[in-house]
Formats: C-alpha cells, structure tokens, sequence
C-alpha cells in the first residue's frame, strides 16, 4: 500500500512540472505547434530546442528565414540563434535529444572567400571539432547570388549517422534548431 501510495505522489508531483506531452518528445509534433526541447546541455551551458517551421504540408523554408526565426525566440531570458555545435560532447547530445532527418543549424560556408563561419560569427575551421558528411564536398552545389552555402544536420548519409551538410541557399527544410546560451542551467 505504501508503495502504490509512493509512485502516486511522484507521479502527481512530476506531472505537475512537466506534461505528458513533453515527456520524451524528440522532435516537434506534426501539426507543428510544438517543439522538441527545450533541453539543457551541460558541455555548451545552452538549451537547445527543434522547432517546425510552419505546418503546410510541402513547405520548408530557407536558411537566412530560420535565422531570423531562430533570433526571434527566447528562453530564460536569452535570445536564440541558430544552433553552434563547436565540440563532440554538444553533437552527442544532439544526437541523444533529438531526431530528424534534416534540420538547420548555424553555420555558413562562404564561397568567395572559403570561410566557415558560426552565426556568432567565429571561424569554424579553428575549432577541432567537425561532422562533415563526407560527400558534402563533392556536390555540385555553388553558392549562388547570396554568397554562401547555408549547413545543415542530416541522417540521409551512407552511415544514416546524424552529420553537417552544406546546402543550396534556396534549399528549405522543415525544422530548425535553436540555442539559447544561457551560461548555466
């Protein structure tokens, strides 16, 4: 009796702080009114959240409109941004938290100049970490009028492991990650 007693205050206690919506969810529902997260990783200080961009079946959207989505959302006080992943513990927990086939991220390919950068604007080749797709060189994607080839996370390589991928800059995608660097939980 005591136990049942137990498990029924955890379970009222716990449905408080969280709904059984929330509860596992890794990527946003399909109407698109929900979000995946968010999530707090502890490598990156950040929490990370994936969200539809609209629910039109058909339509994406590009990488700069994801961006200013992506800017116009907080949490705790932070603004967002496109999703920074400078190190492995940060793509492991992405890989852990959250499932999809393709979704935006902060990262820019500038063709004129060869420059990888993150949207806080730091250079991606200096970091030590990376998860390139190994095709994504070898595509006959160029950069266009805008300049640069807009990255995104995918599944849809040879090892359906999670990997970055530069795009065509009017390519669309469905979702888009968000960070929110809050500095602490």
């Amino acid at each position: 009796m005591r136990k049942i007693l137990f498990y029924s205050i955890f379970l009222i206690l716990f449905t408080s702080v969280f709904s059984f919506a929330e509860i596992g969810r890794k990527s946003p529902n399909f109407e698109g009114t929900a979000s995946a997260g968010p999530y707090y990783n502890p490598a990156s200080k950040s929490y990370f959240e994936l969200f539809k961009m609209q629910n039109t079946p058909g339509m994406h959207t590009r990488w700069m409109e994801a961006k200013i989505l992506a800017e116009k959302r907080s949490y705790k006080n932070t603004q967002g941004r496109l999703a920074i992943i400078k190190d492995l513990p940060t793509h492991h927990f992405l890989l852990r938290n959250f499932l999809s086939e393709n979704y935006w991220i902060g990262l820019q390919y500038f063709c004129g100049s060869n420059k990888l950068l993150w949207v806080d604007g730091t250079d991606a080749t200096q970091s030590k970490f990376s998860a390139w797709d190994t095709e994504w060189s070898n595509t006959n994607i160029r950069c266009g009028e805008v300049g640069f080839m807009p990255v995104h996370y995918t599944t849809q390589t040879q090892t359906k492991a999670l990997r970055w991928r530069a795009s065509g800059p009017q390519k669309g995608y469905h979702l888009y990650l968000v960070e929110y660097p809050t500095g602490k939980k």
